[in-house]
């Protein structure tokens, strides 16, 4: 059965999943037998067989660890319900499993999981606000300076998460001022950014890696409302520290999430019917992996079948010497085919036998 190594936001902090991350897909380059699913809420390791010891990690295995790659996939685990970036990176998983040459049941656990959560968005998923949106919502909640209208965010990062905060910065009524690494994609460097960022109104990052130049400043109190939706933060140490309530960071934005969809009644009727698309997943993948059990039986089955076929054939043939060439090739397909048609009931039940008495019987049935 498949097993799962999980630590999520809410379990262990931005930081130590980062670290935690780098371990676990070192070691997972070397074992052909396990995907990484990585997240900036969440690092899981999947497989089947031995596992790697790491206690920090929760360990969930068997119907468990399916079902809570299928909660995942369809957005029932993320800060945000239904959030399709997740169903992304668990496709992306699943590539990069294929790509390596995974265990076939490893791969088909995790295309039955984007299958699900293909499912799960089919149920009439209402708009959610994203991550950015709700990031730059806290923002617009935190001072006055920031509440009021034409307000200016200075938004640093320019990769998916930085450009996703721009594009709700900029549908919120804001002047925005883009920064990044390099002047090419952004108006500013990271250093320009430092000067500036005491002077705007709020603060919106999504970086890989330190932002360095904010921790140069003499008095980081100084700064408007950060938030951060980089994983680990880039916003240094002692900047947050100083910054206390101003600063949310990823981790905090997932538990302010997590809060507001609590007390939000219209998401119910989607949870619902998308818990129920997980179970028939968790139903269908389970069926199947039982059914698998029984491949041994299956080309038994099969390879009696074609020695009594061929033997009977030769047989008759010998009889026959007269048989033209034609002729042969007649009977050698019409033989086969009736060997198909005789197997197909007992394979079929063989491949969707739920608890091995499929198998059982067929093996007293044939002497196998």
């Amino acid at each position: 059965m498949p097993w799962a190594l999980v630590a999520q936001a809410g379990e262990i902090d931005v930081e130590e999943r980062a670290r935690l991350a780098a371990l676990v897909e070192e070691v997972a380059a070397f074992h052909r037998w396990w995907v990484v699913l990585s997240t900036c809420h969440r690092i899981e390791l999947y497989g089947f067989g031995p596992w790697p010891d790491r206690p920090e990690m929760r360990f969930l295995e068997g119907e468990a660890a399916v079902r809570h790659l299928f909660r995942v996939a369809a957005g029932l685990e993320s800060a945000v319900p239904g959030e399709s970036e997740v169903l992304g990176q668990v496709r992306r998983a699943a590539s990069d499993g294929r790509a390596k040459g995974v265990d076939e049941r490893l791969a088909r656990l995790f295309e039955a999981a984007v299958a699900t959560g293909r499912a799960a968005r089919a149920q009439g998923l209402r708009p959610q606000a994203s991550l950015a949106h709700r990031a730059i919502g806290w923002l617009g909640n935190q001072t006055d300076r920031t509440a009021r209208k034409g307000r200016h965010l200075l938004v640093v990062g320019t990769g998916v998460i930085g450009s996703a905060l721009a594009a709700a910065a900029a549908a919120s009524g804001c002047r925005v001022t883009v920064a990044g690494r390099r002047r090419g994609r952004a108006a500013l460097d990271l250093a320009e950014a430092a000067a500036l960022a005491p002077e705007v109104d709020g603060i919106a990052v999504g970086l890989r890696g330190e932002w360095e130049d904010l921790a140069t400043l003499e008095d980081p109190r100084r700064l408007p409302p950060i938030a951060d939706l980089s994983a680990p933060s880039a916003i240094p140490r002692p900047v947050r520290e100083a910054l206390g309530g101003n600063f949310l960071g990823i981790d905090q934005l997932w538990e302010l999430a997590a809060r507001g969809d609590a007390a939000d009644p219209t998401l119910a009727a989607w949870i619902a019917a998308a818990e129920a698309a997980v179970e028939e997943g968790v139903r269908e993948y389970l069926g199947w992996l039982r059914g698998r059990r029984s491949v041994d039986m299956l080309v038994a089955l099969k390879t009696r079948g074609e020695e009594r076929r061929r033997n009977r054939v030769e047989r008759l043939f010998r009889r026959l010497p007269n048989l033209g060439e034609r002729e042969r090739e007649l009977v050698e397909v019409m033989t086969r085919q009736l060997v198909t048609d005789l197997l197909h009931e007992p394979m079929c039940a063989l491949r969707s036998d739920p608890d091995g008495s499929q198998r059982e019987a067929a093996r007293r049935l044939f002497g196998l």
